[in-house]
C-alpha cells in the first residue's frame, strides 16, 4: 500500500496518520479469536497483568500466534512504514494492550522514544508505531489520545516521581516493570503538558474496527479509563530503521521489549484474508 504525498505530509506535520478500516472486520475477528488463547500464558515474563490478574499487555504475541506473526508482515503496514521512515525496516517491538470494560486502567502522558533512547541506546527516532484497533472504539473506551505536532519537541522534560528515583534520566536501576505498567517512569512534566495542550489541543483516536493509527515515537500520547461496557484491545507494532539499531551493551532489556535482530522485512509480505484459514 502506497501513501499519498498528502498523507506523508500530514504525518510529518502532525506526527500521526489515521487510516480508517485498513483491515476488514473478518480479518480482525480472526485475530481476536487468538487473543483468548493468551490467557494461558500469564506466567510468562512478557505478559503483564494487573493486580486483579487481568492481562494488561502481551509482548511479542507473534512468538505464540501464527496469525499475529502474519499481521506485522503485512504489506499494507510495512510499505507505509518504510515510506514514513524512509528506510528499510525491521520489527523492533510488538505488543497487545488490553483494557477491560469498566476499568480504571490508564496510560499516563508520555513519549515512547525515551524508553528506546535511554534504556536501549537507540540514537534516532527514525522509527514508528502502528496501533491496530481490534474492535469499534469509542471515546468512552479510553482510546489513544494524542497532542498533534508534539513530536517536533523531541524528548520533553520528565515529571519527577519520588517513589521511582531522584534523577529519572540517569538512574538505570529503575524496576523494569515501570516501563510496562501504568506507573510509567518517563512521563511528561505537568507544567509542560498544560502549555502544549493549550497551544495544540488533543485528538482522540477512536474509530471503527481495523482502523490503524501510525504515530511518531516522540508524539506525546496517553489513554484514559475504559468506562464503557465493552473491552478495548489494540495491537501495537513498532518498526525501526535497519540503520538505527540499539547500542546499549550492559543491562540490556529482554528481546521481547527491544529486538536486536535487524533482518529487514522484504519479500515476506502476506495477505491476511487469503492466509488466515481457520
Amino acid at each position: 500500500m502506497k501513501l499519498s504525498q498528502e498523507q506523508i505530509n500530514h504525518y510529518n506535520f502532525y506526527g500521526y496518520l489515521i487510516i480508517n478500516e485498513l483491515f476488514t472486520k473478518l480479518e480482525i475477528n480472526k485475530l481476536k479469536k487468538e487473543v483468548k488463547n493468551f490467557n494461558k500464558l500469564k506466567s510468562l515474563p512478557s505478559v503483564i497483568c494487573e493486580n486483579n490478574g487481568d492481562i494488561r499487555s502481551i509482548f511479542a504475541p507473534h512468538k505464540y500466534s501464527n496469525y499475529f506473526h502474519k499481521l506485522y508482515l503485512q504489506k499494507r503496514l510495512v510499505e507505509p512504514a518504510q515510506s514514513l521512515i524512509r528506510d528499510r525496516v525491521y520489527l523492533y517491538q510488538y505488543k497487545l494492550n488490553k483494557k477491560r470494560a469498566f476499568t480504571n486502567d490508564k496510560w499516563e502522558w508520555h513519549q515512547d522514544f525515551p524508553y528506546w533512547y535511554f534504556d536501549d541506546g537507540v540514537k534516532f527516532p527514525n522509527m514508528l508505531s502502528i496501533m491496530v484497533l481490534l474492535q469499534d472504539t469509542s471515546i468512552a473506551q479510553g482510546p489513544l489520545i494524542i497532542i498533534p505536532g508534539s513530536h517536533k519537541k523531541k524528548i520533553i522534560e520528565f515529571q519527577y516521581k519520588d517513589h521511582l528515583h531522584k534523577d529519572i534520566c540517569k538512574d538505570k536501576k529503575v524496576n523494569l516493570l515501570n516501563s510496562l505498567n501504568g506507573d510509567l517512569k518517563y512521563t511528561i512534566r505537568k507544567e509542560k503538558l498544560k502549555d502544549l495542550i493549550n497551544k495544540k489541543g488533543v485528538v482522540p483516536c477512536d474509530g471503527k474496527i481495523g482502523t490503524c493509527i501510525f504515530f511518531h515515537p516522540n508524539l506525546i500520547h496517553a489513554s484514559n479509563s475504559n468506562i464503557s461496557p465493552f473491552d478495548r484491545d489494540t495491537a501495537i507494532i513498532t518498526y525501526n530503521s535497519i540503520n538505527n539499531s540499539p547500542t546499549k551493551t550492559k543491562n540490556i532489556r529482554p528481546d521481547y521489549l527491544c529486538s536486536r535482530y535487524r533482518t529487514p522485512i522484504i519479500n515476506t509480505f502476506l495477505n491476511l484474508h487469503k492466509d488466515f484459514v481457520l
